[in-house]
């Protein structure tokens, strides 16, 4: 080989190491990027994974709250229920142990 075609390898390989250099500071660059919006986007998630825990707790409560109130309700109902009914039979025994007179 002559210098003249040691000269253009050379600068061939000059040019292709450039090149390839040049791209993979461009994949750098677009990972970096990449890393920056997925991070981000694993921001946003555990943001929004607080809250929908947050809204979890709280329905959790107010259901909580409103199936105490139904039970108390239920538990009076049950007691009215029960009181009318001695009184019921009271009134029905006092009916039928009275004495018919002829």
């Amino acid at each position: 080989m002559t210098i003249a075609a040691y000269q253009t390898l050379y600068e061939s390989s000059i040019a292709f190491g450039m090149r390839k250099a040049l791209m993979a500071e461009q994949r750098k660059r677009n990972m970096e990027a990449r890393i920056r919006e997925l991070e981000q986007q694993c921001d946003e998630c555990e943001k929004q994974v607080h809250s929908l825990q947050d809204k979890i707790k709280s329905t959790e409560k107010y259901e909580e709250t409103k199936r105490a109130e139904e039970q108390d309700k239920h538990r009076e109902q049950m007691e009215y229920y029960k009181k009318s009914n001695e009184e019921l039979k009271r009134n029905l025994e006092s009916l039928l142990s009275v004495p018919t007179k002829k």
